[in-house]
């Protein structure tokens, strides 16, 4: 695990980028919740989770809670029903039995995954000194969120991608969507400053090109 020390004010480009995340997220959202089949709208709750995340991070990197253990793990308690969102949209077309056994067994995960990074190896976030903003998760703890985005975000944009008719939108969903997951990846797991600059930028051109194939075309 990475000590981390507290800077003292916030960083604004780090309180742009949870809070434009926040926006871009939440707009991807309202667009596949109002698309149809069924499977678009249950993505697009998933993603208004995320979005939900990112804006209870944003309250993080700006005002520096002194509970900011407590904050942080509001905004991964944020994002749990999207993790079911997401698992509903990646098993949209299987059978019913074999849907509620995968959802049965990512409920378990999920229990497991919360136990462990609030009483077995407790986070323990804070900022560089450049004020980036570190969740500061143990190992076996960041292991398991690489696999829930594994395990139900990459599938869930494999399967919503398939659905849409338009071939290019349904391309540009596929790769923005799992770079931005990538991205993510990045965030989570690394301590460098540079390189979550970088990734922060990178994730930022996947929404904001989301945000532009999305402005005129409904998903389906």
């Amino acid at each position: 695990m990475t000590d981390i020390i507290n800077s003292v004010s916030p960083n604004y480009g780090v309180v742009a980028f949870f809070a434009a995340g926040a926006v871009m997220v939440a707009f991807l959202a309202w667009r596949f919740i109002s698309a149809s089949p069924q499977q678009l709208r249950l993505f697009g709750f998933g993603l208004a989770c995320l979005s939900a995340a990112f804006a209870i991070w944003t309250f993080v990197v700006w005002n520096r809670p002194d509970s900011l253990t407590l904050w942080t793990a509001l905004g991964l308690v944020a994002f749990l029903p999207g993790y079911f969102f997401f698992m509903r949209t990646a098993t949209y077309n299987w059978t019913q039995k074999n849907r509620n056994i995968v959802l049965a067994i990512a409920g378990v995960y999920l229990i497991v995954l919360f136990v462990l990074r609030t009483f077995v190896y407790p986070s323990e976030p804070g900022f560089s000194e450049r004020g980036l903003f570190y969740f500061n998760a143990h190992p076996l703890v960041l292991l398991l969120y690489v696999f829930s985005f594994a395990s139900a975000l990459m599938p869930a944009v494999y399967s919503v991608s398939q659905s849409i008719s338009l071939r290019w939108l349904a391309r540009t969903t596929l790769v923005c969507f799992n770079l931005a997951i990538v991205c993510g990846v990045v965030l989570l797991t690394s301590y460098d400053d540079d390189l979550q600059t970088y990734n922060g930028c990178l994730m930022g051109i996947a929404f904001l090109a989301l945000i532009v194939a999305y402005l005129r075309h409904k998903p389906g």
